[in-house]
């Protein structure tokens, strides 16, 4: 897919309506092949990474153009606190983005009402590599 087509697709989600305050979308842009044996060639799957955050900076620059320059946030807190079982405060979103496996740096816009976001997951070595983006009503966990 190209930039556009990826762009698109964010359009089709900010054009979805969002039923309660906690309500969210997400889509996948861009998937990779898995990497589980026989096909765990690590070098493959650095290629790989590096072809899909290329997309990710392709698309968050056409974004920029369109909606202004993007935040950027790191995951590292949010799948910190899924891993702590006395931790049930984590917003539904960022919820559904770590247990996906989406750990990586996430980036976002301001689009009206909605916070579109858009980043590169991948859960673990085995998995595919994953291009996705996100529309949501709520600003639950995302930087003031």
């Amino acid at each position: 897919m190209s930039v556009q087509q990826y762009i698109a697709r964010i359009d089709e989600l900010l054009a979805r309506p969002l039923t309660g305050g906690d309500a969210y979308h997400l889509v996948t842009l861009h998937e990779s092949r898995d990497f589980a044996p026989p096909n765990d060639d690590w070098d493959e799957l650095m290629r790989t990474s590096e072809e899909f955050e290329g997309e990710l900076r392709d698309l968050a620059a056409a974004l920029d153009a369109r909606w202004g320059p993007h935040g950027s946030m790191s995951m590292e807190d949010h799948a910190n606190a899924l891993l702590d079982p006395d931790d049930d405060e984590l917003p539904p979103f960022f919820r559904e983005l770590c247990e996906s496996g989406y750990f990586g740096d996430l980036l976002y816009w301001r689009v009206g009402d909605r916070l579109v976001a858009a980043s590169v997951g991948h859960e673990d070595k085995e998995e595919p590599v994953v291009l996705f983006a996100g529309v949501t009503g709520s600003y639950e966990g995302f930087p003031d």
